[in-house]
C-alpha cells in the first residue's frame, strides 16, 4: 500500500476519534507503541519476537500517520522532500557517509 492511501486509511478510519484526543495526547500514543518497540528490542537475538516487532512498527506507523492527518501534512510529500532519491548529507546512491556508523 502507497504512503498516501494508508495515511487516507488512517484517516478513514481514526481521524474523529484523533481530533477528539488532540496532537498531545496523540503524540502520547505514539511514544508509548515506541516504547513498545524498543522492549521487543532490547531482547537478545535468540528471544527476538519478530512478529510483535512488526506490530509495533505497524503501530508506529500509524500513530505517526494519524498525526499526520492532524496536522494536514501529507506524509508522501514531507517524505520524499526529506529523502530525495540519495543521501541528503553525502548526496550518494547508496550512501557513502561513513562517520558516526
Amino acid at each position: 500500500m502507497e504512503i498516501s492511501k494508508f495515511q487516507s486509511l488512517m484517516k478513514d478510519l481514526y481521524y474523529a476519534n484523533d481530533n477528539r484526543r488532540g496532537i498531545y495526547r496523540t503524540t502520547l500514543w505514539l511514544f508509548e507503541e515506541m516504547g513498545e518497540l524498543s522492549h521487543e528490542l532490547k531482547k537478545n537475538s535468540v528471544k527476538m519476537d519478530k512478529k510483535a516487532i512488526a506490530e509495533e512498527m505497524a503501530d508506529i506507523y500509524a500513530w505517526v500517520a494519524s498525526l499526520a492527518n492532524l496536522l494536514e501534512i501529507d506524509l508522501n510529500k514531507a517524505i520524499l522532500s526529506k529523502y530525495p532519491n540519495k543521501c541528503i548529507k553525502c548526496n550518494h546512491k547508496p550512501c557513502q557517509c561513513q562517520k558516526d556508523l
